[in-house]
């Protein structure tokens, strides 16, 4: 499945690192030293943001919905014994977060002033997603039942794509929105705000489509076709609330000039989004800029199989997706305290030791979730139960990988927020986060190819493909091969990135002309 989410987001995907989190980031380097003044009213600051704190929350939980719903079609079309390839297909519907490095620029210079500058942007963005939403909801569901995998796939990821996009004009309207000494709530802001909206795309509505589910816990007439919502009447809802939203937030939410927002309406900045541009090749020329992000590139591949393979095995190997997505529940307070448990040792000069120390722990913990898979078809009655203590222990293993991957996800954004030049924050940071979720995407997509030429089935003779079986699952061929591979990785990684912690600032920084 496709990975977008940011730290703090169970996903059924992992998303990027904010430019809201490298700024407030940079800053606190800047400024270690707090008052016990300043620190006593904290809170009491905080609270004068109350309003805007607010709406950030809500405009992150609308941009998490929709990722959250991409995040369950690949459940869905799981259940209805579509190939891995088509999955793979799917896939390519989350690559709009992998890729906002290249338009995010646009959305920062080019605006109408009368509106302002982030809601030039974020109100025909969200309008656009809702009127996506609603078109979707009149044959969405017969997409799906005639599986038209492509089709499927241009949508979500048209809509993706809109919604990276609000989460660039998003991410910029926070720095601003907030007052200067609270502007280390935006990226608390997006963690929690995006994680609850993904949370009601994804095991809200999974469960609520579950006919089981709803038979158990909302009605009284039970009903086995179909749950209390089908992604139609779930899609139609939603957009009428991004209709209604977004229409009162052009209305009453009024949006402040920025500092050196000079342009006036319809006017491009010329200079400021060729510089940017000219300014990320300028960092991608930097020799230590070049190892760090063949390092970021690849630090995922050892986790492919895991990523890509295990959400949907677990489904075909007669885990109810309910069940599965219920799971997640209990993972989403892992994603929001693992950050702050771990930064005594994430706010020092060597963040990424960290990042290796618990790197092998978890690769081999993706060892024990293919074996989890194994065991979820064998330990599975003919009625579809399983023994009392199959799910706590699987919960177990998810929490323990969960956990680990959060700790690795930190350390690597620490990394980048202190190497990067301050000068060009957003710019280095955006850069790194394309990097990053690049090198996740691609080898998820390659899994997804990969997995049925792998894999060998017996058929009968003369019987359909339906009633063949598997015996032999490339999927743990491809879970062996992620963790040599990792392994392999680890030898290289572990070195380059102890040499580029060593590294003096000064090799991170464009010469200033």
């Amino acid at each position: 499945m496709f990975g977008c989410f940011k730290t703090g987001v169970f996903h059924p995907n992992g998303k990027t690192l904010s430019t809201t989190t490298v700024i407030s980031t940079v800053d606190d380097e800047k400024h270690t030293e707090v008052s016990e003044e300043e620190d006593k009213h904290g809170f009491a600051r905080m609270l004068t943001d109350w309003r805007s704190v607010c709406i950030l929350l809500f405009l992150y939980t609308l941009q998490g919905l929709p990722l959250g719903l991409a995040g369950s079609i690949p459940l869905i079309i799981q259940e209805r014994n579509v190939t891995y390839s088509e999955q793979a297909k799917f896939s390519l519907a989350g690559w709009p977060f992998s890729l906002k490095l290249l338009w995010a620029p646009l959305v920062d210079a080019i605006y109408f002033r009368r509106i302002g500058r982030r809601k030039s942007w974020l109100i025909p963005v969200q309008y656009l997603i809702g009127g996506t939403m609603l078109f979707l909801s009149f044959w969405v569901d017969h997409l799906l039942d005639s599986l038209q995998i492509g089709v499927l796939t241009g949508f979500f990821f048209f809509l993706n794509f809109l919604t990276a996009t609000q989460d660039v004009a998003v991410d910029g309207w926070a720095l601003t929105m907030l007052k200067k000494e609270n502007v280390g709530l935006a990226s608390t802001c997006n963690a929690v705000g995006q994680s609850f909206g993904a949370f009601i795309g994804y095991a809200v509505f999974i469960n609520l489509n579950s006919p089981s589910f709803s038979n158990k816990w909302f009605r009284t007439v039970p009903n086995n076709e179909v749950g209390i919502v089908t992604l139609a009447s779930f899609m139609g809802i939603w957009s009428i609330i991004y209709f209604v939203c977004t229409t009162l937030l052009l209305i009453f939410k009024n949006e402040e000039d920025e500092p050196g927002a000079e342009n006036g309406d319809g006017e491009k900045n010329n200079n400021s989004i060729v510089s940017s541009y000219l300014r990320l090749w300028d960092i991608l020329k930097l020799p230590s800029v070049r190892k760090c992000v063949l390092f970021y590139f690849t630090s995922s591949l050892g986790f492919a199989a895991v990523h890509a393979l295990s959400e949907l095995k677990f489904v075909e190997a007669g885990l109810p997706k309910e069940v599965k997505a219920q799971l997640s529940v209990p993972l989403i307070p892992i994603s929001l305290l693992v950050p702050v448990l771990v930064s005594k040792w994430t706010v020092g000069v060597k963040p990424m030791s960290l990042f290796m120390k618990v790197y092998i722990f978890a690769l081999l913990t993706t060892g024990v979730i293919a074996g989890m898979v194994w065991v979820t078809g064998e330990v599975k009655d003919d009625h579809g139960g399983f023994p009392s203590w199959y799910v706590p222990t699987l919960l177990a293993v998810e929490a323990i990988l969960k956990i680990v991957e959060t700790i690795m996800f930190v350390a690597k954004m620490a990394f980048v927020a202190r190497i990067s030049d301050p000068a060009h924050g957003a710019t280095f940071m955006t850069m790194y986060n394309t990097v990053s979720n690049l090198g996740s995407a691609w080898p998820r997509a390659a899994a997804l190819w990969l997995v049925d030429p792998l894999t060998f089935k017996s058929c009968p003779s003369n019987e359909s493909g339906s009633l063949c079986t598997t015996t032999f699952d490339g999927y743990y061929v491809e879970t062996i091969a992620c963790i040599v591979i990792g392994l392999v990785w680890f030898l290289w990684g572990n070195v380059t990135i102890k040499k580029l912690q060593k590294k003096p600032e000064t090799v991170w920084k464009l010469e200033k002309k």
